[in-house]
């Protein structure tokens, strides 16, 4: 792969900024890769899109859903999903915030039961020890965890006005887009 790419669509496994701790890293994993950013951009619009804010049930079962799959990947289980994969749910996800209607709290915890496997399954780590695996996935459970829940808290001051709904709708109709390109690329074999 040439360097622009390379830049662009780092391997997951191999995301590490030099100085830094393994928690550090573990919780930045998610910036790093574009189809995990997408699925988490997408599922915390969702989340703050809710009327009334749910704060009970999915960060929950996002949290103990993502726990159980890095610990998958932890035991060896897993450590990279096929990226169509997230790009899909990404897609998913855009697209429903981008329609602007309500979603039944089910479908929400199965957004977010479907989204926590995917990035948890999908953070595999490559270093020497098991305690340098286990220190960088408890960071990447923090990341994604802290990452989700303040955007989602974030994107829930939208609620009640008109232009900010608008714009959280704009922001999902991006999510699609990006979701279209990343996925592109990751089936073209020039994403990673």
């Amino acid at each position: 792969m040439n360097a622009p790419l390379r830049l662009a669509f780092p391997h997951p496994a191999h995301v590490a900024v030099e100085g830094w701790s393994d928690l550090a890293n573990g919780a930045i994993h998610p910036l790093v890769n574009p189809a995990q950013m997408l699925v988490v951009a997408g599922l915390a619009l969702l989340l703050g899109a809710q009327v009334p804010l749910r704060v009970k049930r999915p960060p929950v079962v996002f949290a103990s859903t993502a726990a159980i799959a890095l610990g998958l990947t932890a035991a060896g289980i897993s450590g990279e999903v096929w990226q169509p994969v997230p790009c899909a749910i990404a897609l998913c996800l855009g697209g429903v915030v981008a329609l602007g209607r309500p979603v039944p709290p089910l479908l929400v915890d199965g957004f977010c039961l479907i989204a926590a496997v995917a990035l948890g399954l999908d953070s595999g780590v490559e270093t020497a020890g098991w305690v340098a695996v286990l220190k960088t996935l408890v960071g990447t459970l923090f990341g994604l965890i802290l990452l989700t829940f303040y955007t989602a808290l974030a994107s829930s001051n939208a609620t009640g006005k008109p232009w900010a709904v608008a714009g959280v709708r704009i922001l999902g109709s991006w999510i699609v887009a990006i979701s279209l390109m990343v996925l592109a690329f990751s089936l073209t074999g020039k994403g990673g």
